[in-house]
């Protein structure tokens, strides 16, 4: 990649994560200066997922109760790369949630590099799948203290040096995203593919010493997996917490989609239809599509990321989290990359219509509305 578009690339991510930021300080402002600013505005990204990370550094696995919806006993459910970064900043007196804001804004930028490079073997210019990205309508999850950014540093390097038949290099990258997000297994498969289909391993022994570098994001679950049976006494106490505290279950897709369908019309209390599960319906029918196109380019090794994404999310009770999850999706922003390339007008009606729902949806999360 040219110097030119790395900084072209850089400005953009640093230009959109200021009118992020801005945006929140601006919606909250009546809170911000009724204290410290500084404190409270880093409090205004403490939400959600940022809280339980936060559990982990301060408290660490198996925390206590804080409230129905905080309860801290099951923060295994979260693997721990980010929050050990948190425990780190903790110790040296940086707060959790500035700490994870940190990271995501300079594993972003990685990231945003990553998504270039990938676009451009697409056939695309790097800017343009790199403007889809950032500005995607759930890219607030990749500014958050939240897990996006730092998985998607790692893991869209990964693809981007397997490309390149660079495997140990690659393997590496997506074992450090496996012990960040337990979406590296589905990192590993797609990879694994991208080997078998490269020929290389034909060629010798040697290539094969080096494309088991791929299995590392196994490696690193399982070592998670096993971390949690010496400190709670069972080797299913992720999945436990998922379907105790989540009540999130193993589903044909059907049921799935049913029971999501239904909850439009009865999860909001007050009665009126739940727009957060019409939007997962969406996102589910995005990511099929998807795999749906990949396989018409047969590009099956990302028909294989993709698609063991979008089963884990499809066979889960309810969908739960698909929107954000779409960040991960590199396909996705790759194939945006090359249509805006081609299309000067797509480029124009994009920004028109993800830039405001970019805003709104980082405005409602600082305000603490739950956001998938």
């Amino acid at each position: 990649m040219l110097l030119r578009e790395r900084i072209n690339i850089g400005v953009l991510w640093v230009i959109s994560r200021i009118v992020l930021l801005g945006a929140a300080a601006i919606a909250s402002w009546s809170t911000l200066i009724s204290g410290s600013f500084s404190p409270a505005y880093v409090e205004l990204w403490n939400q959600w997922d940022s809280r339980w990370f936060e559990s982990i550094a301060v408290s660490g696995y198996v925390g206590p109760t804080v409230s129905a919806f905080e309860d801290f006993q099951y923060n295994v459910a979260f693997f721990p790369g980010l929050p050990g970064i948190m425990w780190a900043g903790e110790s040296v007196g940086i707060p959790a949630t500035l700490t994870g804001l940190i990271v995501s804004f300079v594993a972003g930028y990685f990231a945003a590099l990553a998504v270039g490079r990938l676009t451009k073997f697409a056939g695309g210019q790097a800017l343009w799948g790199v403007l889809a990205w950032v500005l995607a309508p759930t890219a607030v999850f990749i500014t958050a203290a939240y897990t996006e950014a730092l998985f998607a540093a790692f893991a869209f390097w990964a693809w981007a040096y397997a490309i390149q038949r660079k495997w140990v290099l690659a393997g590496l990258l997506a074992g450090i995203a496996g012990i960040v997000r337990p979406n590296g297994l589905f990192l590993a498969a797609g990879l694994i593919v991208l080997f078998v289909l490269s020929g290389t391993w034909r060629t010798s022994r040697k290539e094969w010493l080096h494309g088991s570098a791929l299995l590392l994001p196994l490696v690193s679950a399982v070592g998670y997996f096993a971390y949690l049976r010496a400190i709670t006494g069972s080797w299913t106490s992720w999945s436990a917490a998922q379907g105790e505290f989540w009540e999130r279950h193993l589903v044909d897709p059907v049921t799935a989609l049913v029971n999501t369908y239904n909850l439009i019309f009865t999860f909001s209390p007050t009665g009126e239809p739940s727009s957060r599960m019409v939007t997962e319906i969406l996102a589910m029918a995005i990511m099929v599509a998807v795999v749906v196109v990949c396989a018409w380019k047969r590009s099956w090794a990302e028909v294989v990321y993709v698609g063991f994404t979008a089963l884990s999310l499809g066979t889960s009770t309810m969908y739960y989290s698909v929107p954000r999850t779409l960040v991960l999706i590199f396909p996705l922003w790759t194939l945006l990359g090359v249509f805006l390339t081609r299309h000067v007008w797509a480029r124009w009606a994009f920004v028109v219509l993800s830039v405001p729902a970019l805003l709104l949806v980082t405005i409602r999360f600082t305000q603490g509305q739950w956001i998938s």
